[in-house]
């Protein structure tokens, strides 16, 4: 796969760092915001300490460079190999491979989740397709959640039940608020950038705050 850099494909502002990242277009179009990742991180160390973390769908690796900043162990989980390479390079660029586990595989797959647990992982962070046909548009988010790759409800299921209750499940700002509330107690908490809503933080386990609403405004 022929890799392009984050400032090729315009997303550059959602990054402070001024190091190259790189990637398939798709795979930069797709990364979260630098301040994002970092609140979040700061959330884990609020609440659990310096914990190792198993990042699901991590792709290109936007956001598990900021987690293994902030954090002792990164489990980053993806069944891309061509994005689990570009993630493997913006480790080295970052100069934090040495803090990362990369996986590649699928996230629903028991044995990865088990060893994850068995590593002593104690908070999950999930970034799942937020598309249900993979041929549309990135920006054609599907607001049920049942129907985003995987199935949330089901991939909450699984993580829930062999790793840990602590998870943050970052989601297309349509997602549908009272199927996500349906997985058990949680903060929603609204991503601002610019005045709007570029997508939520849903936080389960003893990562919620309060339960119900909250919000962020990132850099």
């Amino acid at each position: 796969m022929k890799y392009t850099n984050i400032d090729k494909v315009g997303k550059r502002y959602h990054f402070q760092t001024k190091l190259p990242i790189i990637g398939d277009e798709a795979g930069l179009l797709l990364t979260s915001y630098q301040s994002a990742s970092e609140h979040t991180a700061k959330r884990i160390l609020q609440k659990l300490g310096e914990v190792p973390v198993l990042e699901i769908c991590c792709g290109i690796g936007g956001t598990t460079v900021f987690l293994a900043q902030y954090l002792p162990r990164v489990y980053a989980v993806d069944i891309n190999p061509e994005r689990i390479r570009a993630a493997k390079m913006n480790a080295k660029t970052f100069g934090i491979e040495n803090k990362i586990t990369f996986i590649e595989g699928d996230v629903l797959d028991e044995k990865i989740l088990v060893k994850a647990r068995n590593e002593g992982v104690k908070a999950i962070i999930s970034d799942v397709e937020w598309r249900n046909d993979l041929t549309l548009p990135l920006t054609e988010t599907t607001p049920d959640i049942t129907k985003t790759v995987p199935s949330t409800p089901l991939l909450f299921e699984k993580l829930n039940k062999l790793v840990t209750e602590n998870i943050v499940m970052h989601m297309a700002a349509n997602s549908n608020r009272e199927q996500l509330e349906k997985l058990g107690k949680c903060e929603i908490e609204k991503m601002i950038y610019l005045g709007g809503v570029k997508f939520i933080n849903a936080y389960f386990g003893e990562l919620v705050n309060r339960a119900g609403k909250s919000s962020y405004v990132m850099k």
